[in-house]
């Protein structure tokens, strides 16, 4: 008969944790196979990442590992879901299977709340993996091992990047927890400028053929380093791009938010990058550098009327960016001699 270890949660993302809790199971429970089993509505949470988009998270990660697969029963069994209903359902599926359910220590003090805890506790054999140094006693198996203390909620807010490069980036390219990365960085000030920059660019680029996920990330992620120390910001500047240390240091935070995607969230888009580094200046040309500088400058919050300039851009966004950046500097020209 076979063995199998269900690891089920709402991995939102996976991380590097998950991970390790589950090789470390397979090996120690010598188990022909470990199935991640995302969740699809939790009796227990509310909203989230999308069912498919945590799936694809999770093949990216574990793609590497033979014996990790990745089980989508929940998404097709009825909301909200209980362990009882899946086990079941996999049982029905799969007689010939032996099932291992894997959990973390802090789900011990509430398993008597699960539905139909005793029958699940006939159906399966409980595996225990700690969450905590100190553990409650209990009757089950438990994975030896260090304390898992990766957390998905500090990966969505912005506070840990303990996962795969590959999930890092499809964070990124589908504009995931960009809200509260953002929102767990800058000042209130700053964020809502920077959704009203959202806000704009999206609107302007709905009347061009412009991929909304590369716009949506560059808006969103544009000043993620605008509040950064300035010594971060300088030093930031003088690693990555040596060439732009003489700026005036108003300019620093573009580098800083572009070397940050690219180092810490494995962004490799040319078009995403360049157009963040030349919001402030307007040097990026691309159409989504010319959309973001536009957008920068003209989201209607600036405290003058900026229809024109969106209006123009939406009929032509060369010509909405030559007249921004004429404007600009007429600007500055006229408070640089006041």
């Amino acid at each position: 008969m076979r063995h199998v270890i269900l690891f089920g949660g709402s991995f939102d993302p996976i991380h590097n944790g998950h991970l390790d809790v589950a090789k470390a199971a397979l090996k120690q429970r010598q188990a022909d196979e470990l199935w991640f089993i995302p969740t699809k509505v939790s009796p227990f949470k509310s909203g989230g990442t999308s069912f498919e988009h945590r799936q694809a998270m999770i093949e990216l990660m574990i793609s590497p590992f033979r014996k990790l697969k990745i089980c989508d029963i929940e998404n097709h069994l009825p909301s909200p879901s209980y362990s009882i209903d899946t086990v079941l359902a996999l049982k029905k599926q799969y007689p010939c299977i032996q099932f291992d359910w894997l959990i973390g220590s802090d789900q011990l003090a509430r398993m008597h709340e699960w539905k139909n805890y005793d029958q699940l506790k006939d159906e399966v054999q409980f595996v225990v993996y700690k969450r905590t140094e100190i553990v409650e006693n209990h009757e089950y198996p438990q994975i030896q091992g260090p304390v898992i203390e990766v957390s998905s909620t500090e990966i969505r807010n912005g506070m840990s990047t303990n996962t795969s490069p590959r999930v890092l980036n499809y964070m990124m390219t589908q504009g995931l927890y960009l809200d509260s990365i953002l929102k767990n960085r800058v000042s209130e000030f700053r964020y809502e400028h920077v959704l009203r920059v959202t806000e704009c660019a999206l609107e302007i680029s709905n009347n061009h053929r412009m991929n909304q996920s590369e716009v949506f990330l560059a808006a969103m992620m544009h000043d993620l380093a605008k509040d950064d120390d300035k010594d971060k910001l300088k030093h930031s500047v003088q690693a990555n791009f040596s060439k732009q240390i003489d700026l005036h240091p108003a300019f620093y935070h573009a580098f800083a938010a572009s070397s940050e995607l690219s180092q810490r969230y494995y962004v490799r888009n040319k078009h995403v990058l360049k157009a963040i580094q030349g919001h402030v200046n307007g040097k990026s040309t691309t159409q989504l550098g010319m959309l973001l500088y536009i957008a920068d400058k003209c989201e209607r919050g600036r405290g003058y009327d900026s229809e024109p300039f969106i209006e123009l851009a939406k009929k032509d966004i060369r010509k909405g960016f030559l007249a921004v950046k004429d404007s600009q500097e007429s600007y500055l020209n006229r408070r640089n001699h006041e």
